[in-house]
């Protein structure tokens, strides 16, 4: 996102909760067809991390945004945390400026929550009794790195479109959030597009479908290990046919935004012409 934090406008989604429209980006942080529903279904539900029969829970969420996917999980975990603890780190390279998330509210208990989780970007660290939550500022790709291997139960995957945001798409970020993963850690992501399903396979996840939310294609599920249903044999012979499967590659986790489409342009380019 871009440093300056001053390039966002809200906007209603139809379940009636806000999100931003980023104009550096050219889109909204969530699916118009309502955004704190789809962070309770594409990924806190879509995950199952909730079901997972452990002391602790560790949760990396990617794209901290204006927090919904950190309130819609830390919401279903206090309605029957049954003694754990939950751990979230989040991240994020732009916080969403607060005279604009102080316009952003809900009722009741939750909306009490998100009073606390709309503070994250300027403390850093939310310390609640049933866990916590840390933001880690600046580029995910930086950031991640400095994450322990084998720490997470699941990942959020949520930062702004493949297209618009090819930095976090490609496959050696994805090496690194798979190396940041638990065995039988389940990503979750609201993409679908070949390029990051095959990333997400050259990376190490096996890799299926995630229901589709609203006017959102369906999503994409990635397992450190077995996942239910996987793509069959049909998808898996598409991502290696189509050059549209070509994953974006950024092996420094430095590369600049036109680099890293160029590069995937170019051996797109290839393999029609091979």
């Amino acid at each position: 996102m871009n440093s300056s934090g001053t390039h966002f406008h809200p906007i209603t989604t139809e379940d009636g909760s806000l999100s931003l429209y980023s104009e550096e980006y050219g889109q909204a942080m969530h699916t118009v067809s309502g955004a704190y529903e789809e962070a309770l279904f594409k990924h806190v539900r879509a995950s199952g991390v909730l079901n997972l029969d452990r002391r602790e829970i560790h949760v990396l969420d990617v794209g901290f945004g204006i927090g919904y996917n950190v309130l819609a999980l830390m919401e279903e975990f206090c309605r029957n945390p049954m003694g754990r603890t939950l751990e979230i780190v989040t991240l994020e390279k732009d916080p969403a400026p607060a005279v604009l998330l102080n316009g952003i509210g809900f009722d009741g208990d939750r909306g009490m929550l998100y009073e606390k989780i709309k503070r994250i970007p300027e403390t850093g660290l939310l310390m609640e009794k049933a866990g916590s939550v840390l933001l880690l500022p600046g580029d995910a790709r930086a950031s991640v790195r400095k994450l322990r291997a084998s720490r997470f139960h699941a990942i959020f995957h949520d930062p702004y479109s493949p297209a618009k945001n090819p930095e976090l798409w490609s496959v050696d970020f994805f090496r690194e959030l798979y190396r940041t993963a638990d065995a039988g850690c389940v990503l979750t992501t609201y993409s679908g597009a070949l390029q990051v399903r095959s990333g997400l396979m050259e990376a190490g996840f096996t890799v299926g479908k995630a229901p589709s939310l609203g006017r959102k294609r369906e999503g994409t599920l990635a397992a450190k290990g077995p996942l239910a249903e996987p793509l069959g044999a049909d998808e898996l012979a598409r991502l290696r046919r189509e050059p549209k499967a070509t994953p974006y590659r950024d092996e420094t986790l430095a590369g600049a935004r036109g680099e890293i489409l160029e590069r995937r342009r170019s051996e797109m380019a290839a393999r029609r012409n091979g």
